[in-house]
């Protein structure tokens, strides 16, 4: 991977997003067929006005290239247009891969339905990745909510399990389970 690629990487996860970007369109500008430095730059540029999704794109982006999944470029790009696109598309997509689970009006999913859907796509990942930019799984017990923090670490989204971790810190900071989930997210 280009230096200026590892570099911009680097910042993007220190949130310092216009080095990043810096890093990116140097690592273009050396080699105007990289795609790790195409979709870093756009996914910078999106990670200033929706950043959670930015975030998690990327994350998604970096474990599936890790894992050799086909295609990963133009599905992250597909994401990126649907991440922009109207409610409406979103739905159509729900119904396209043909979600069986009932989505309110707020584009949430209990969690209940959800663990259904794991055991459906079979695992963790694949319902995630189902959903991930579409829907809002909607925990309501904190059983349920460090469950799934839990998964998300052990399926590789750390990331995104830390900005969550951060919230409910906030919320519990002395509760001995989040915070044996802080340390297992920062270790990755």
């Amino acid at each position: 991977m280009n230096l200026h690629v590892t570099l911009g990487i680097d910042c993007f996860y220190k949130k310092d997003y216009s080095l990043a970007l810096f890093y990116f369109s140097l690592a273009l500008q050396e080699e105007p067929e990289s795609q790790d430095a195409r979709l870093g730059a756009i996914l910078t540029d999106m990670a200033n006005e929706k950043e959670i999704e930015a975030i998690a794109l990327f994350e998604y982006y970096l474990l599936s290239k890790e894992n050799d999944k086909e295609n990963i470029e133009d599905i992250i790009e597909e994401i990126i247009d649907l991440v922009d696109s109207s409610a409406e598309s979103i739905y159509g997509l729900i119904e396209k891969k043909e979600l069986q689970y009932a989505i309110d009006e707020e584009n949430g999913i209990e969690y209940e339905d959800f663990k259904e859907l794991i055991k459906q796509r079979g695992g963790f990942t694949k319902a995630f990745e189902d959903i991930m930019f579409s829907t809002k799984v909607l925990i309501s017990r904190k059983e349920d909510f460090i469950d799934f923090l839990e998964k998300l670490i052990d399926n590789g989204f750390y990331e995104m399990s830390l900005n969550y971790l951060e919230s409910a810190m906030s919320v519990f900071p002395n509760d001995k389970k989040l915070l044996s989930l802080v340390n297992r997210a920062v270790q990755y």
